[in-house]
């Protein structure tokens, strides 16, 4: 009986090893990938669409030489255009430090004139006095009670005068000390200058290629054919990309611990101020095309920042043809957010960002002409309304950063 009783002891505690090990390898097997194995397939999938673009230009010959050019030029364009922020923010900060430590020259200047002004005040009170040297009013001894008092405020102003030469001398010090760093400020300023312009030269040359490049490619796509042609394999690219990152997104969930982007339907707000040019689903005009609008394009001023709609991933941030700089958000539940067409973007695959967060700056990169942002909203890779989740002008929001 007691034999038994110990076996099945036994066999109960092997139970509960097997039950341990069980969950610690399957939790192992099952864990969420890490940030930097989610960063590395998304570029992967980047990679393997950057090489399907440029084997396509290779392709299209003339044309896709065109291309190539105008992604170059796009790119550069947004390079140079962030070198051109974080310049002029160096150039600002500079500019501010300069006032701010003239300000403070300009205060211990007034301290030192103060001290002056006590200092000349003592000597002249000294010199009232009548001038007299220690060893002097020692020497005349005619009434002992004067001479006592005499001293006691002898030796009071000489400390006094000790005391203002000291404060004197360290504001001194202090306003050499200021005025240093204002001439490495004032250096510094005038490098930024100097950077900015050979930037800002660099930038005009670049645009002045891009056009030429967009002339060019409107030369040679002439007929409504070819147009037509061009609108459907960029619509069918875009979509073979989609799939692809869902793809890679499938296991990867988008951690979001407040109530989730598909309760947020009609509470969000609009990526970039503007309005709509066109309406979701609308038949679109270009070359006699029969393809309707997956997505809004909203008409604003080059330069303006775009918002991410919504807390979630950046899944794609990289040149597309016919999309020009094209950043998508995943933002879990199955839903994702394009912006395409612009300037510069801030965020790279793989970082998170919040509702409001900075992703681009607009532009017209991709061939257009004029400024603005192309916008979809997916879900499960199938374009809905935009309008049927942002209802809010971009203008309304309050953004503390950024």
């Amino acid at each position: 009986m007691q034999q038994d009783r110990f076996y099945l002891i036994r066999n109960v505690q092997c139970r509960w090893v097997w039950v341990c090990l069980w969950v610690i390898l399957s939790s192992s097997v099952f864990a969420e990938p890490s940030q930097q194995e989610t960063e590395k397939k998304l570029a992967k999938v980047q990679e393997q669409i950057r090489k399907s673009q440029q084997k396509l230009e290779q392709q299209r010959g003339e044309l896709g030489e065109l291309e190539k050019q105008l992604r170059e030029s796009d790119k550069s364009i947004g390079e140079l255009n962030l070198q051109l922020g974080t310049t002029e923010a160096h150039l600002k900060n500079s500019q501010e430090k300069i006032a701010a430590l003239q300000a403070e020259e300009h205060q211990l200047q007034k301290q030192l004139s103060r001290h002056r002004n006590i200092l000349y005040a003592q000597i002249r009170s000294e010199y009232q006095y009548g001038g007299q040297q220690k060893l002097k009013l020692l020497l005349n001894q005619q009434e002992p009670d004067k001479l006592g008092r005499d001293l006691v405020y002898y030796d009071y102003l000489h400390r006094a005068r000790l005391s203002e030469i000291e404060k004197a001398k360290q504001i001194l010090v202090s306003v050499s000390e200021v005025q240093a760093e204002i001439k490495q400020q004032e250096q510094l300023a005038l490098q930024a200058k100097q950077k900015l312009l050979q930037e800002k030269t660099s930038l005009v040359q670049v645009q002045g290629k891009r056009k030429n490049t967009i002339t060019s490619l409107n030369k040679s796509v002439t007929s409504e054919k070819q147009k037509l042609l061009d609108l459907e394999s960029n619509e069918k690219q875009l979509k073979s990309v989609i799939e692809k990152l869902r793809a890679a997104l499938a296991d990867i969930p988008v951690i979001d611990q407040r109530k989730g982007f598909s309760k947020s339907k009609g509470k969000l707000y609009w990526p970039v101020v503007g309005k709509p040019s066109n309406k979701f689903g609308q038949r679109r005009n270009e070359a006699g095309s029969k393809l309707n609008w997956q997505g809004v394009f909203i008409p604003s001023n080059e330069g303006n920042n775009v918002r991410s709609i919504y807390h979630g991933r950046v899944a794609f941030a990289e040149w597309m043809r016919g999309l020009g700089l094209l950043i998508i958000v995943d933002h879990g539940d199955g839903f994702m957010s394009l912006y395409g067409h612009n300037q510069s973007l801030f965020k790279q695959v793989g970082e998170w960002v919040d509702a409001g967060e900075r992703l681009a700056t607009v532009g017209r990169s991709g061939g257009n002409t004029k400024p603005g942002l192309y916008f979809e909203v997916r879900k499960k890779g199938d374009p809905v309304n935009p309008a049927n989740w942002c209802s809010k002008p971009a203008s309304s929001r309050k953004i503390s950063s950024n």
